[in-house]
């Protein structure tokens, strides 16, 4: 057996251990998020709380992971007291931000009429140019809520996304998708994904995506923070084949249920003829965007998660 065949068993094999593990860990999620379906929003805030806390101290590994990724991110601009202050906040807001989501489906509607937009203007002026809009997000923040409150206030909106590996767990996600009347795009098979976000812009209408996480398939290494990391090529690929604008787009929180979206002017990518140099220059210009957006409100990125695994590869 050779060096790469060895490689590609191993990691089969450890793709199984961890599709095994998620489902052990995430079946108790559905009867978690019934229970707080029930439960006063006070005493869920409390539990959120307590929760995050659980979160920081007993999450060694996401907790050490968080600080390499924040070292990465900020060089030496920052102490270890500051970082750690940031990885702590990020950690226990993913929490709130998994605790809020059985209250917005409950009593979305209310929750969505609280909901701030600045700039709500850009999506009208995108939306006239005729050519959909790409809106480019990351996972700052409840961006969920975000996609909930745009799609309620009658935008045409489906959005791209990893879909559950425990059918389990995905069976429940589509469940939520429906009752938030949302419309997502699972990323897999990719063929259909690329189909689906086409058709969704030659409709004149929005796409969400988020480019901020680590891609293994069909990714190019794209400087982050000043460190390449495995890029998805998607974003730069659809704005340049569509013509639509990049609407950069976040949610931050503002207090308990309580957030602000924010909509930044929308812009276009250039085209020079060289598809390669166009896609790469495209991603860039896409990651600085989103790094601007982690910079403007980092302590609800989810810094636990290894965006920089692939990293070595571009070295």
């Amino acid at each position: 057996m050779t060096k790469k065949e060895r490689a590609e068993r191993n990691y089969r094999f450890k793709r199984k251990v961890k599709a095994k593990l998620r489902a052990f860990y995430s079946w108790p999620a559905k009867p978690i998020f019934q229970l707080m379906m029930m439960l006063p929003p006070p005493v869920v805030r409390i539990l959120s709380e307590m929760s995050g806390v659980l979160f920081w101290t007993f999450g060694y590994k996401l907790r050490k992971l968080a600080m390499k990724n924040l070292r990465i991110a900020y060089k030496n601009t920052l102490t270890d007291k500051e970082l750690k202050s940031i990885a702590k906040d990020s950690m226990t807001n993913v929490l709130k931000t998994f605790m809020e989501g059985p209250l917005i489906v409950r009593n979305h509607k209310k929750i969505v009429n609280d909901v701030i937009i600045e700039g709500e203007q850009y999506i009208d002026e995108a939306l006239k140019k005729g050519n959909g809009v790409l809106a480019l997000g990351s996972h700052t923040g409840n961006f969920l809520l975000m996609l909930a409150t745009l799609t309620l206030k009658g935008y045409p909106l489906s959005f791209v996304f990893k879909e559950p590996s425990d059918k389990g767990f995905s069976d429940h996600f589509w469940k939520l998708m429906k009752e938030l009347n949302l419309n997502p795009i699972p990323v897999k098979p990719r063929s259909v994904a690329t189909k689906r976000s086409l058709k969704t812009l030659k409709n004149k209408e929005i796409l969400w995506l988020a480019t901020d996480q680590n891609v293994r398939e069909g990714s190019i290494g794209v400087e982050f923070f000043g460190t390449k990391a495995a890029t998805a090529q998607g974003p730069a690929v659809l704005a340049l084949w569509s013509g639509a604008e990049i609407l950069p787009m976040t949610i931050k929180r503002i207090g308990w249920l309580k957030h602000k979206i924010i909509i930044k002017k929308p812009f276009l990518l250039e085209k020079t003829g060289n598809k390669e140099e166009d896609i790469y220059a495209g991603l860039k210009i896409i990651n600085g965007v989103i790094e601007q957006m982690i910079l403007d409100n980092p302590r609800e990125w989810w810094w636990i998660h290894n965006r920089w695994k692939q990293s070595h590869k571009y070295q």
